[in-house]
């Protein structure tokens, strides 16, 4: 309805919630009847139906919402621990807020604050970490609007703080992976096994640990990743056959050199023994933070101690790469959903983006050593 007034025009929508209660808004101070209009029919339009506590509802009831609704859809224990994660960071700064008075500028601000916090070890907060909470938190407000409790996301457009420092992962090269494995078999066979399916696969600590025997085709020469040992819901370790995304389900070629040495694993289990799993050691697969906590204790005796397991993944794929690998087929060997992810690897590495560099000159100058190029300027 909307009616003259002493200076313009006035509208008061109204209409019913999800629950069948009537809501009712005025607004005042349009120059024309026509607009008056215009905002009484979109305002309707965009309210109309919706539940009953759109105007209620905080931040931190819609990440909890957010949360139960992925936990029914199947997403890994893992994967929900993280979003949690990100709630608490978010809900710090956030948690009070009524979804419907959230806006650009109050998420930006948020993120500023925490970019300013410091992690539980007293180290600098990263932006990756940000960059998390922020993929959540907009996703959680995609979930918001398609449940009609939002009429638009906030996120969307939301600008998120430098990487001062970025964070660079620590890759080895052929010579080093060689004096780790070389040295590793004496030290901790078991953590050998890992540290090598790591390295020549580029295999993530749980697919590593979750190979299972019965995804040894020997006969066929293949390796098949079609689980991982991982931690449930209630953080206990556990296998399943869910992956990090759909394409982390793979089959793989086996090397010789590794179908050696699972070979020679197998025969020295005896032979009334059953074995489920590569990793196992007399009965027994160490979980997965444990497997890191002696990777920890070997890389300092080794002097590389800012490699991480999951670092070794990243060597393989650069070891990959400069072997002469296509980007495709280093996606599919590491299980990456988009290319974009394999890309990564060349943006970081000097020696690929030289070697490039280089052969263009190359396809230039064909007959020229580079020398004489040089010579020339």
């Amino acid at each position: 309805m909307v009616q003259k007034e002493k200076s313009g025009w006035s509208a008061r929508a109204s209409w019913y919630d999800e629950a069948g209660n009537r809501k009712r808004k005025l607004k005042t101070g349009f120059p024309t009847k026509k607009a008056a209009l215009e905002w009484e029919r979109q305002y309707i339009e965009s309210h109309a139906g919706r539940p009953a506590d759109a105007d209620t509802m905080t931040v931190q009831q819609l990440l909890a919402a957010y949360i139960e609704a992925c936990k029914m859809r199947g997403r890994a224990a893992n994967t929900i621990r993280g979003y949690e994660g990100c709630a608490a960071l978010l809900n710090n700064e956030l948690g009070a807020v009524p979804i419907s008075k959230l806006n650009r500028i109050r998420v930006e601000t948020a993120y500023a604050n925490i970019a300013q916090m410091t992690t539980k070890k007293g180290k600098p907060m990263r932006r990756g970490t940000i960059a998390y909470a922020h993929r959540v938190l907009k996703a959680a407000c995609n979930y918001a609007v398609e449940s009609k409790l939002m009429q638009d996301n906030p996120c969307a457009k939301a600008i998120l703080p430098q990487e001062t420092e970025p964070f660079h992962a620590s890759v080895i090269k052929p010579e080093d992976a060689r004096k780790i494995l070389e040295a590793l078999p004496e030290y901790d066979e078991q953590l050998y096994l890992v540290v090598l399916l790591c390295v020549v696969y580029g295999l993530r600590r749980g697919e590593a640990l979750g190979l299972r025997w019965a995804d040894i085709d020997f006969k066929n020469d293949t390796i098949t990743v079609s689980g991982q040992y991982t931690y449930d819901g209630d953080k206990k370790t556990v296998w399943t056959p869910k992956l990090k995304t759909s394409s982390s389900h793979r089959v793989m070629y086996l090397v010789p050199y590794i179908k050696d040495v699972l070979q020679a694993v197998r025969q020295a289990f005896p032979r009334d023994r059953i074995v489920q799993y590569v990793c196992e050691l007399d009965g027994r697969l160490p979980s997965p933070n444990a497997i890191t906590r002696r990777w920890y204790a070997f890389r300092r005796q080794m002097g590389y101690d800012s490699v991480r397991i999951h670092d070794l993944r990243h060597s393989a794929a650069m070891m990959m790469i400069h072997s002469g690998a296509d980007l495709n087929t280093v996606k599919n060997l590491l299980g990456h959903t988009k290319i974009e992810t394999t890309q990564r690897y060349l943006h970081e590495d000097f020696d690929t983006t030289a070697a490039a560099s280089k052969r263009v000159i190359e396809g230039i100058f064909p007959t020229i050593p580079a020398k004489e190029i040089a010579a020339e300027k």
